[in-house]
């Protein structure tokens, strides 16, 4: 929703002490948490809306005794709990990739992969693209262990999936669902907060509740992805960016198309939203969420959109309408087992995963042409 106004808790999953507004100075090395990626207790956390400072039940002098190299669980400390919850952002990031099976995941359940071995650091600067904002210290790519045709050339089954690597993705065939451990959430509809506590519909892989604080919120699990053409690059909704408010606000489209040479099919997850926005000036609206006259604390939206308009400098009307908004969350995780990857049919069948139409070919690529014709 915005980090303006509601710094201290946002922050808490920044490795650094004291982010209490946009004064902090990014430069001062005693603001660096080094334990909370060093631990190797497993008892070190940071302290709930504290501006990332440490719980005052952690042992620091037993903590500080253990440091060493990262594992899975100082990285999914944070990352794996965006949003408030186990799975809640991402879809293919949660606490089961602790210790994973290989059928969950092949990399590290099957060979004991550390975060690290992908995203590899130099001087502290950790490679990886964000989604959501533009901050990469370096790309992470299949290619950078595999091959860029990657399946066996001697099997023309085989070789002609190495044809399909100039328009796929690695993750479309071998990412098939998401979500395979926890349901992730797949609408957040902010307009039906306020209301009591209730669980309105629950299934083995669907459920539906209102929270008061949230909203309504969908959490599904074992999903089909969405997919997409992608470059490398999001266009990204920044602070007052107008909305569609008749329609739906794409938050982070990737980008690229079938015209692209640079782009090539990407799996997602889409997080549908209901969000807040200005009526009259048609921007979204950054409410304050934590703390004194807080949404949390009031349920008052219009004291939370003047208290966090201000802070973020930006104009208010003062007349608050919802809008639908939609984020794509790239997946890269929770790679199968090749023999559950896709295969032919899965794309190519009468019930097939792709439309392929949306992606902007004729019809199925099998039978009108693929990518290559398109762009000769």
């Amino acid at each position: 929703m915005g980090i303006e106004s509601n710094w201290c808790s946002c922050t808490k999953c920044h490795a650094g002490y004291g982010w209490e507004d946009d004064s902090f100075d990014f430069t001062d090395k005693s603001g660096i948490d080094c334990l909370v990626c060093h631990d190797t207790t497993g008892t070190y956390a940071e302290n709930k809306g504290s501006c990332g400072y440490p719980d005052d039940s952690v042992d620091l002098a037993e903590a500080a005794k253990s440091v060493g190299k990262p594992d899975r669980g100082n990285c999914g400390s944070c990352h794996w709990y965006g949003g408030g919850g186990n799975n809640v952002k991402h879809g293919d990031m949660g606490k089961a990739l602790a210790d994973p099976a290989r059928k969950l995941d092949v990399h590290m359940g099957g060979l004991g992969f550390q975060c690290q071995d992908c995203h590899t650091a130099r001087n502290h600067k950790i490679s990886g693209k964000s989604n959501t904002s533009s901050v990469t210290e370096g790309t992470v790519s299949c290619t950078d262990c595999h091959e860029k045709r990657p399946h066996n050339a001697s099997s023309p089954l085989l070789d002609e999936l190495n044809d399909h690597c100039d328009a796929l993705s690695c993750q479309v065939c071998h990412i098939p669902e998401y979500a395979r451990a926890a349901k992730t959430t797949t609408l957040w509809d902010w307009s039906k907060s306020g209301e009591e506590n209730k669980v309105l519909e629950q299934t083995d892989d669907m459920e539906k509740v209102l929270s008061r604080k949230k909203g309504l919120m969908v959490r599904k699990s074992n999903l089909t992805p969405h997919y997409a053409w992608y470059n490398g690059k999001h266009k990204r909704y920044l602070n007052g960016d107008p909305v569609n408010p008749d329609g739906v606000t794409q938050l982070n489209p990737p980008q690229g198309d079938i015209t692209d040479p640079e782009a090539k099919i990407a799996p997602y997850k889409l997080m549908h939203g209901v969000e807040p926005a200005d009526a009259e000036l048609h921007h979204l609206i950054v409410p304050k969420l934590f703390g004194e006259g807080g949404y949390f604390e009031t349920y008052d939206w219009q004291q939370s959109a003047e208290k966090g308009m201000a802070a973020a400098g930006l104009d208010f009307s003062g007349e608050i309408t919802f809008v639908k908004t939609v984020m794509h969350w790239r997946l890269n995780h929770q790679v199968a087992p090749a023999r559950q990857a896709l295969s032919c049919l899965d794309c190519h069948g009468s019930e097939g995963v792709m439309d392929f139409r949306a992606l902007g070919y004729d019809g199925d690529p099998a039978a009108v042409g693929g990518r290559r014709a398109e762009s000769e």
